[in-house]
């Protein structure tokens, strides 16, 4: 979408779409070679989501006229080496129009966890002294106070003013225009009116509040553990005691256990499962089911003769 505003006596062009394009040709190591880079900022996947991307395509020129492409798409090393006027804005790639990388929070904790601190700083874009600081937010339950540290370290501003100074080079005069209203946009970090309200307490990154929070988590970790493993103990147990009920009922009632086999998954019960062992006739068996008081079983259980007969 272009529109022409005037003001002053000058047009401003408002674009939602920026895009510039650099090519350059080189000679290298006897070679000739043609490099174009583009930088843009669009919504290109249609995510409402504006996203910066600089991206290149080196090819190899030959006498003949053809050409053969070399690489294309992030050659950011090549594309730093060739238009030095775009190296600055290169960490800005594939960040939003306001400068931030995708899931900072998610990402950044993911990083500072597990990958080279380097990696973890270039992607967030911090120094030493912030990647320092959000060590101690790594947790998955700590993600609102890491995502609070970023802004109260101002490291959410200064994404901003990276973003500006990437859109005003790319503008080239004019001025770019989100038609996404803020209800709309997609993957826009921000703080809730409750985040912002617990970062104005002096306390909220203290010391004493994160190890007071670690030592809940750690508490609350061991209790949830702790019923996980009675409530593993209290299923295999309430099986055992199905199993039990079942053969007493049937011993009790005068028949043999000796070729019986019980499915605690199925809550089934099956007679003369092994061909080589003495076997229930069809007689006892059929007198045992008409006489049975399910009230004094597991509930659901069923019988058979044989495995031919399972249900």
């Amino acid at each position: 979408m272009l529109i022409f505003a005037a003001s002053n006596l000058k047009t401003i062009k408002i674009m939602n779409r920026l895009t510039k394009t650099f090519t350059k040709t080189f000679v290298e190591d006897g070679r000739k070679y043609n490099i174009v880079a583009t930088a843009q900022l669009d919504d290109e996947c249609n995510n409402k989501s504006y996203s910066f991307s600089i991206t290149g395509k080196l090819q190899l020129l030959h006498k003949n006229g053809r050409t053969r492409c070399v690489s294309c798409g992030c050659i950011h090393e090549e594309i730093s080496k060739h238009f030095p006027q775009l190296k600055k804005f290169i960490p800005l790639h594939l960040c939003n129009h306001l400068g931030q990388p995708l899931y900072p929070e998610a990402n950044g904790q993911y990083h500072i966890s597990n990958s080279e601190q380097q990696v973890a700083m270039r992607y967030l874009r911090i120094t030493e002294e912030e990647y320092n600081a959000l060590s101690a937010f790594t947790d998955d339950d700590e993600r609102t106070y890491f995502k609070g540290l970023l802004f109260k370290l101002g490291i959410v501003d200064r994404w901003k003013k990276e973003a500006d100074e990437f859109i005003k080079f790319l503008a080239d005069g004019g001025e770019w225009e989100n038609p996404y209203t803020p209800e709309e946009e997609r993957f826009v970090l921000h703080l809730t009116d409750e985040e912002r309200e617990q970062m104005e307490d002096d306390d909220f990154f203290s010391t004493e509040k994160l190890a007071l929070r670690k030592a809940e988590r750690k508490r609350k970790q061991i209790e949830d553990a702790r019923k996980s493993v009675l409530a593993e103990y209290d299923a295999e147990n309430a099986k055992l005691q199905a199993e039990r009920d079942v053969k007493m009922y049937i011993l009790d009632h005068g028949l043999s256990i000796e070729n019986f086999i019980y499915y605690p998954h199925s809550i089934e019960g099956v007679f003369n499962w092994l061909d080589y062992r003495p076997k229930v006739s069809r007689e006892e068996f059929d007198n045992f089911m008409s006489t049975m008081n399910y009230a004094k079983l597991p509930y659901g259980v069923k019988f058979a003769f044989s495995p031919k007969e399972r249900h």
